[in-house]
């Protein structure tokens, strides 16, 4: 049996970018792990640090083993964030305490749960691992880094590197999601801007504009509003747009008390 041969250098590695991304794009092959996370998510090594801290060790023979020793937990949090120049994005919604994928065909945010950020993190360890040469020790790569101790580290920092407050979805955010409070307050909008003008004389019935605001709502398989909550989202608006007050004291065809504003009239009943 042939003797094993012993081990006469070991380096601790830190292996980054160096001398610049294109000489790392004319490598055939990804030499590390930390090289190959590198070359495919550009950017974050920047923002986080090197993926791995890695062990390079020669024997006598000239053989050469890379072996990986710890995790960057920050990298991988940041890398489940997707690339927004590809429009893959993942947001850590803090006011429900919700994680959110981009749809990319519709281009709207649905919710995902951990376990598939996990899944998603753990297959891709293993793409790497199964493009890397052998002379990496992939032992680490493939069983220890995808356990599930690991994998919900990485989605439990996610949380505060994906962080995004009440903003992120607000009525007036470019963001958009499936399902959301702030989508009523879209439509108020639009509603406000697109249905209504000022008109002198003419009064706009409070009973009016709720009845054709839940049809659009409806029509945009929303859950239906209450007029209570109608009120809050389309009073204000109203005022701001058309510096006029929600009235209580109308009278309208002999009857007192009648709810409305004054000077506003619809001007349609659908939104284009």
């Amino acid at each position: 049996m042939a003797q094993k041969q012993s081990i006469i250098s070991t380096e601790l590695e830190f292996n980054s970018p160096g001398k610049g991304l294109f000489e790392l794009h004319q490598r055939s092959r990804p030499t590390t792990a930390s090289i190959w996370f590198i070359e495919h998510f550009p950017g974050l090594v920047e923002k986080y640090g090197v993926p791995f801290v890695e062990v390079r060790e020669t024997n006598v023979g000239g053989f050469r083993r890379v072996t990986l020793v710890s995790i960057n937990l920050d990298f991988f949090a940041g890398l489940l964030g997707g690339d927004p120049k590809l429009g893959h994005s993942v947001v850590y919604f803090e006011p429900e305490m919700q994680f959110y994928f981009k749809e990319p065909a519709l281009l709207l945010y649905k919710p995902t749960s951990p376990e598939k950020l996990q899944n998603l993190y753990r297959a891709i360890l293993m793409r790497c691992a199964q493009e890397l040469p052998d002379e990496n020790n992939k032992l680490n790569l493939c069983t220890e880094f995808r356990n599930d101790k690991y994998a919900r580290a990485v989605v439990q920092r996610a949380k505060s590197v994906l962080a995004a407050d009440s903003s992120f979805f607000s009525a007036t955010a470019q963001n958009q999601r499936i399902r959301g409070i702030e989508l009523h307050e879209r439509i108020a909008r639009k509603f406000v801007e697109e249905l209504l003008t000022c008109e002198p004389g003419h009064t706009l019935l409070l009973t009016e504009a709720y009845a054709v605001f839940c049809d659009l709502v409806k029509n945009q398989s929303l859950e239906p509003v209450k007029r209570s909550d109608f009120k809050a989202i389309v009073v204000p608006l109203i005022r701001d747009q058309f510096n006029v007050c929600l009235r209580n004291d109308l009278k309208i065809d002999e009857r007192q008390g009648v709810r409305g504003w004054k000077n506003v009239k619809m001007v349609q009943t659908g939104m284009g």
